[in-house]
């Protein structure tokens, strides 16, 4: 098991946890069910080789990731976007391979801070 620490700012994640309070669970739980969306919705749109569809959600799953400090998450998202933006597909699929197995992994820690 990789340690917590290279997938999440765990730091920063307790002090949103601290200044949250109940709210918390709420974020965590919505950046987890968007967020699965969004991947899910990124497999189709390089099926269909929607660069700019693959910026817009790219850019949106980015965002999110960095709201609950999961910044490898977010890199990755801001890879796909920049794919998107230059209209360069190859090598995105890799990146979202690689987006699933570290969303995966943040979705269990994040779950289990709560």
């Amino acid at each position: 098991m990789s340690n917590p620490e290279d997938h999440l700012d765990i730091g920063a994640l307790q002090d949103l946890k601290e200044i949250m309070e109940g709210e918390f669970e709420t974020l965590v739980n919505t950046f987890i069910s968007d967020s699965r969306n969004k991947v899910e919705e990124l497999g189709h749109i390089l099926q269909v080789r929607d660069a700019d569809a693959l910026r817009k959600v790219a850019h949106s799953l980015k965002g999110s990731s960095s709201n609950v400090c999961a910044f490898r998450l977010s890199e990755f998202a801001r890879q796909l976007e920049m794919l998107g933006k230059e209209e360069k597909l190859d090598g995105a699929e890799q990146i979202l391979e690689s987006l699933r197995e570290e969303f995966s992994r943040v979705s269990g820690i994040l779950t289990n801070n709560l």
